[in-house]
């Protein structure tokens, strides 16, 4: 019995779907031979129906592209600034250009990393390549005699780091 009775309700919901499914009727377009109505027609006023207002539209900001500043190079016998080379108790050094240009944040940075634990050097001179500047430091005696700790090369430029006395 609840067969028969699925098979009767089953047909009649796939049609009344299909009526639901249905497209409304447009509304008949005026024919150019009506004339349209010479006022407009109020639309109903719900509250439901109120429109709702527009939000404005963000403006579209666009970011030029700023071409990278080539950096400030400095001349011969240019202070670039402190570091305190290894160990912390010892004497601090100026950093300078001494030949030729080159950029003293770049100075500065090749002396701290040179002067790391961590930066491999060979022989007694603590020879090291940073940055690609080639950097040697004098022993104790010699910078004790002549100020130098170290100077760094690249191309016709040198970078020195001297005693402040």
């Amino acid at each position: 019995m609840r067969t028969r009775s699925l098979a009767l309700v089953v047909p009649a919901l796939i049609l009344a779907a299909s009526a639901c499914a249905q497209e409304p009727a447009a509304a008949p377009k005026p024919s150019p031979t009506t004339a349209a109505p010479s006022t407009p027609v109020p639309a109903p006023s719900t509250p439901s129906a109120a429109p709702t207002p527009a939000k404005p539209r963000a403006k579209k900001t666009t970011v030029k592209a700023t071409p990278p500043r080539k950096p400030v190079l400095s001349g011969p016998h240019t202070n670039c600034g402190e570091i305190q080379p290894p160990p912390s108790n010892g004497p601090m050094a100026v950093v300078a250009v001494w030949k030729g240009r080159a950029n003293c944040a770049q100075a500065i940075q090749v002396f701290q990393t040179y002067y790391r634990k961590s930066t491999p050097k060979q022989g007694s001179a603590g020879i090291a390549t940073v940055n690609g500047w080639l950097c040697a430091s004098n022993s104790a005696a010699e910078a004790s005699t002549t100020g130098r700790l170290t100077s760094c090369r690249k191309g016709t430029a040198t970078i020195v780091a001297d005693i402040i006395p």
